[in-house]
């Protein structure tokens, strides 16, 4: 059984790839494989029916004239403006079954993070523009509901683009403003009638008696396509289903009686597990109504983490809040906002909250926040009393003067000269460094209930970033540093290192505390540096002299005589740090200067973000909202004489 009509055809497209190793950087070329006569499913909008699409990769029934004459490399078949061009397709051929081009990409700005993608390979993806001219339509009618086969045996290869995703049956363009449409002569036979041969030799014949009102069939069945689409959007959202719903109900092509069966049956199963609640959308333009919302939801997430309900006594939503698990406060947020959820389940729930525009994620990045920040502050950071705490305005070098003294003045006799003098001054430089890590606030936590999961890990990594701190600072005592000078930070030179081996006592402290009053400023000439009277303000010690340090400090001791008098009690504040343990015997320990009185340590942050910072985003490796904690900070000695080491024992 044989009959040929006129059918028409909007371009289409089908999927293609970038041929491995085949681009030339210096020639700004690669080669595509464009075609391999793969079958593709697509519908035919005329006949209503699906059918799989294979195009013949016989060289005599390939027009290859057009991508042969320069035709053109598109981003994403987009054929409207010159700016869509990004290269020219320079040959095209067939070879063993597949079709190959060589393109050449263009030199223009914009272009070439396109190229560079192909060359890394993260554009892989190409589909390849064609019309067909002639096709056999083939039924198989010994497999039951088998779909038909259109065989595209004289077709037109006329443009190649870069893609994001490859073309399937719903990539054909059939855009109301797409002129470029051409009458396709269709074959249909039975694959069980052995006639193609002789159909062929029949097709001009055929085709002349082959005359129908293409526009108008066209008309007519848009109109009755678009008619159906709406009335079946119309019922799916009726029923209070989302439009991906809609969107599938459609694309499985079936009649619109159909449709409304399926949509009730969904309906009536979904009621059966759960009542659907009424929703009541709040005027996004209600801010106080919002923000308190949110400040509810974080007082009842903290108060659940800490364990302190006090904050919740005056406000009565947070204390509803607090018997709320995440996927109950997840759906609040959802219907808040308008979003059914009588039919979600808790993995719906829970993903819709993280990825939808609700306020869920914003206060569940908010609690994070708050534990990260509670973790970091209350971390020791033993260091705080004597260096100097700044902000810097960016990442660039950031130098750090030290005056001089001003020059001595010089007595001046009677009609003598006054004489000139100079100041000298030093510089230290450093530059902020970034820290952080990343934590995942997943649906699984949400679905479980698991607040710990990363209210705690979240307190965890700001205690962290504290101890990061405390590291870099005690860093500088445990590897005297090379200062501008370069000189070590505690060397004889700087005056400020006893090399004599002695736990913390009388004697010992009172030679430390000797070196730094005897400190002189900056002078180009010892003779006119003067003596600045630093004074021992701290003392630094490792866990190995608490004790020592402490006798030595103690306000308690008891003195009949005056040589047993404490000179040393209540004169300095004692700070115990086990970092300062790390290195080898002897053990060093210190003293350092108020930072009011001279630079000692400087501890800079990022202008405005001082202590650990975190933001968060739609996780990409993890299935729900991801939390990135930053720290931008730099621990620097910036003067030698407010600081002095003795060596111990």
């Amino acid at each position: 059984m044989l009959k040929t009509t006129k059918s028409s055809l909007l371009p289409l497209s089908c999927r293609a790839d970038i041929k491995e190793n085949s681009v030339d950087s210096e020639k700004r070329t690669a080669v595509l494989v464009w075609a391999a006569g793969q079958s593709v499913k697509r519908y035919d909008w005329e006949k209503e029916r699906y059918y799989s699409e294979v195009l013949s990769m016989n060289p005599s029934e390939v027009r290859m004239d057009r991508i042969n004459s320069g035709a053109p490399l598109l981003n994403t078949h987009s054929q409207y403006d010159l700016s869509s061009v990004m290269g020219v397709v320079e040959r095209a051929w067939i070879e063993n079954g597949l079709g190959y081009a060589e393109v050449r990409f263009s030199e223009r700005e914009e272009v070439e993070p396109f190229f560079k993608d192909v060359k890394t390979g993260i554009i892989k993806n190409v589909s390849v523009g064609y019309r067909i001219h002639k096709m056999q339509v083939e039924h198989d009618n010994k497999v039951p509901d088998a779909i038909p086969v259109y065989r595209a045996i004289d077709w037109e290869p006329f443009e190649i683009s870069l893609v994001p995703i490859p073309a399937d049956y719903k990539a054909q363009v059939r855009e109301e403003n797409n002129e470029i449409k051409n009458e396709v002569l269709v074959i249909e036979e039975n694959l069980n009638n052995n006639n193609r041969g002789d159909l062929m030799d029949k097709i001009p014949e055929i085709a002349q008696d082959a005359k129908v009102d293409l526009e108008a069939v066209r008309k007519e069945e848009r109109e009755k396509t678009l008619k159906e689409v709406s009335e079946i959007k119309t019922a799916v959202r009726a029923a209070g289903f989302e439009d991906s719903m809609s969107d599938k109900i459609i694309a499985s092509g079936v009649s619109v009686d159909e449709a409304r069966k399926q949509i009730i049956e969904s309906l009536a199963e979904k009621s059966k597990a759960q009542d659907i609640k009424t929703t009541v959308r709040v005027e996004a333009g209600n801010m106080d109504e919002l923000s308190n919302r949110k400040q509810a939801a974080e007082l009842a997430l903290m108060a659940r983490h800490t364990g302190n309900m006090e904050p919740l006594k005056n406000n009565e939503l947070a204390q509803e809040f607090r018997n709320y698990s995440l996927v109950e406060l997840a759906r609040y947020f959802l219907e808040k906002g308008g979003t059914r959820t009588g039919l979600l389940s808790k993995s719906e729930l829970a993903v819709r909250a993280l990825h939808h525009t609700t306020d869920f994620p914003e206060v569940l990045a908010n609690v994070a926040n708050k534990s990260l920040r509670a973790g970091y502050e209350k971390a020791p950071r033993s260091w705080m009393p004597f260096v100097r705490i700044t902000e810097v305005p960016d990442f660039k070098q950031v130098s750090r003067t030290q005056l001089g003294d001003a020059p001595k003045l010089k007595k001046v006799n009677e009609h003598g000269e006054f004489t000139r003098g100079a100041m000298k001054d030093a510089a230290e430089k450093y530059s902020l460094s970034t820290f952080g890590r990343i934590i995942g606030i997943t649906r699984q936590v949400i679905i479980n209930d698991d607040l710990s999961a990363f209210t705690r890990v979240a307190e965890l990594f700001g205690q962290s970033a504290a101890d990061l701190e405390s590291d870099e600072v005690y860093k500088i005592f445990n590897t005297n540093p090379l200062m501008a000078d370069g000189l070590a930070l505690f060397v004889a030179g700087h005056g400020n290192l006893v090399a004599s081996g002695a736990k913390p006592s009388v004697a010992a402290l009172q030679a430390i505390r000797t070196l730094m009053r005897k400190q002189k400023g900056l002078s180009d000439s010892a003779a006119e540096a003067q003596y600045i009277n630093v004074m021992a303000r701290y003392l630094i010690v490792p866990p190995e002299y608490e004790v020592d340090a402490e006798q030595v400090l103690s306000a308690t001791m008891l003195a009949n005589q005056v040589a047993q008098v404490n000179p040393f009690a209540g004169s300095m504040q004692l700070i115990v740090e086990p970092r300062l343990s790390d290195v080898s015997a002897p053990q060093p320990w210190y003293v350092a200067a108020d930072p009011s009185q001279i630079d000692t340590i400087e501890v800079a942050y990022l202008q405005g973000q001082r202590g650990v910072y975190i933001e968060t985003k739609n996780g990409f490796d993890v299935d729900g909202l991801e939390v990135k904690a930053r720290l931008d900070f730099v621990a620097k000695a910036i003067d030698h004489k407010g600081l002095a080491k003795h060596v111990g024992l």
